[in-house]
């Protein structure tokens, strides 16, 4: 997922030649029985997760669907169209407020691969508990997401019970995709859109923003975070 380039770094009046690292990106399409659902730019590891994600996302059953990767495009067959994937996020978790700068610096320590590039977003996923689930790097922040998902999703995970972390703004994008699968609490670096907030709110998700050092903002969906918030 990384090559290296030779560059010239310039300090000041001098110019110097050195190898960088960068990342490296493939453009992947997701078809499912054929017809095409997603087009996108992204690391050229896990399209297998990357097409199981999306297939989730967009609402179809996938416990019999079979899965195969070639020359960058994912093929699902015999994937069914299930339920609507509109989730309203249950009121039965909550995390306390000091978790979330402790996910947040967790994610960051094992972004192994921004640190090297400074190219890639991460996408995480909690328990309530602070326990680090699943954890995927990407140049695109949705292709991340549908990564994580599309891995988590394998390997039995209850969304319902976890907390999303990711290193990006909060786009509505992000926020319909995590709510699909009845992620109830999310977490960004950056701003969110008003669009996001919106989203969050109508889905009961618990929205936090703008993580900076010791603080961090709540848009909505502030009854999960303890101790709770006065409104």
């Amino acid at each position: 997922m990384i090559s290296e380039s030779e560059v010239y770094l310039v300090r000041g009046s001098a110019l110097e030649k050195i190898v960088d690292r960068v990342a490296e990106e493939v453009e992947a399409r997701v078809y499912i029985d054929g017809v095409e659902v997603l087009r996108i730019s992204t690391a050229p590891s896990m399209l297998r997760e990357l097409g199981v994600g999306c297939a989730l996302v967009k609402g179809f059953d996938i416990s019999e669907a079979q899965v195969i990767v070639e020359r960058g495009n994912v093929m699902l067959f015999y994937a069914t169209p299930g339920a609507s994937r509109e989730c309203k996020c249950s009121d039965d978790v909550a995390v306390s407020a000091e978790k979330i700068f402790e996910m947040f610096s967790v994610a960051e320590r094992r972004a192994e691969l921004f640190k090297q590039t400074g190219c890639f977003h991460f996408a995480a996923l909690f328990t309530v508990d602070g326990e680090l689930v699943e954890l995927v790097e990407d140049v695109s922040r949705l292709g991340a997401l549908l990564k994580l998902i599309g891995r988590a999703y394998s390997e039995g995970v209850d969304f319902r019970k976890t907390v999303l972390v990711m290193s990006s703004r909060a786009a509505q994008e992000m926020i319909k995709t995590a709510t699909s699968v009845c992620i109830p609490i999310v977490a960004f670096r950056g701003a969110p859109t008003g669009k996001a907030v919106e989203v969050a709110r109508s889905c009961n998700a618990t929205l936090i923003a703008h993580i900076r050092g010791d603080r961090y903002s709540i848009y909505s969906g502030f009854h999960r975070v303890l101790p709770r918030v006065k409104t």
